[in-house]
């Protein structure tokens, strides 16, 4: 069962992922609530919402170039290897399961276009995974997404 979540609770969500610096008292005083309220709010949003709370990196001026999305097909023989594989590897930022006659869409982050490319082929190579690459060339928005 999908549990409806409270008006109030979306509210603090969404100033929570306006990418502004809120503290507690800033997100009560826009609420309007007094703050051990919102504080309780937050400790269950995070107890029964949440993943993780993580910051959004401007990976170009870490000195990452390219950021593509990898979908990818790989016999299935090989596939828990290939999984423990990707978990290790620094490059990897998410994995996905997916349909579409694919299995995985893999979140990845290198420092140039080069070492995307050897990452790849070794991944041909190694695993004849088959591989298609989507190079992010501009994010207009992400993380944006409030419930309503």
């Amino acid at each position: 069962m999908v549990d409806k979540m409270k008006q109030t609770d979306k509210e603090i969500i969404r100033l929570m992922r306006t990418g502004k610096k809120l503290n507690i008292s800033e997100i009560a005083r826009q609420l309007n609530l007094p703050i051990s309220t919102v504080n309780d709010k937050i400790k269950r949003i995070e107890e029964k919402y949440m993943i993780k709370r993580s910051s959004l990196l401007d990976y170009s001026s870490l000195g990452y170039f390219a950021n593509a999305k990898l979908v990818i097909r790989v016999n299935s023989e090989f596939k828990q290897a290939f999984m423990n594989f990707l978990k290790q590897q620094s490059c990897v930022n998410s994995i996905y399961h997916i349909n579409s006659g694919f299995d995985l869409l893999v979140d990845v982050v290198c420092e140039d276009a080069i070492i995307l490319k050897n990452f790849v082929e070794g991944l041909k190579r190694d695993f004849s995974a088959d591989v298609s690459i989507f190079q992010i060339l501009k994010v207009e928005e992400k993380e944006r997404f409030v419930p309503k």
